[in-house]
């Protein structure tokens, strides 16, 4: 995972996100949950989770972001040593995977939390 990570920030500038889920991939799915699920209470709980995901998945953006600003620092910083990129590495390797299992675990909730055809309604258009 670090490997691409690193490929996605000397590619992109730390930005460009690939395939990951961005807080502007969240915002059309409430839209499309209101018009696939009629029960309010239902609603109301999906909406809830799709709320919490939507935090995750903004904190990940920002942790991504600085990520790369760290590391581009550490590349600059000539008297920065090996150690300490290799300990900063560490630590935004842990960073992005407890995010990324956060965000794993509530998508995983959002799923079980509404039927096979109200899932296919909401994300027939991905």
């Amino acid at each position: 995972m670090l490997n691409a990570m690193l490929t996605v920030f000397l590619l992109g500038g730390g930005l460009l996100g690939g395939a990951m889920l961005t807080p502007s991939d969240t915002y059309p799915i409430a839209d499309r949950l209101e018009a696939a699920i009629k029960d309010p209470q239902q609603l109301s709980q999906v909406k809830q989770i799709l709320s919490e995901l939507e935090t995750e998945v903004t904190k990940f953006e920002r942790i991504f972001v600085d990520s790369g600003n760290d590391l581009r620092d550490l590349y600059l910083d000539h008297d920065a040593g090996s150690r300490q990129t290799q300990r900063r590495l560490e630590e935004l390797n842990l960073e992005w995977y407890v995010s990324q299992q956060r965000n794993i675990k509530l998508r995983e909730l959002l799923r079980l939390s509404i039927d096979a055809e109200q899932w296919d309604r909401v994300f027939d258009h991905e």
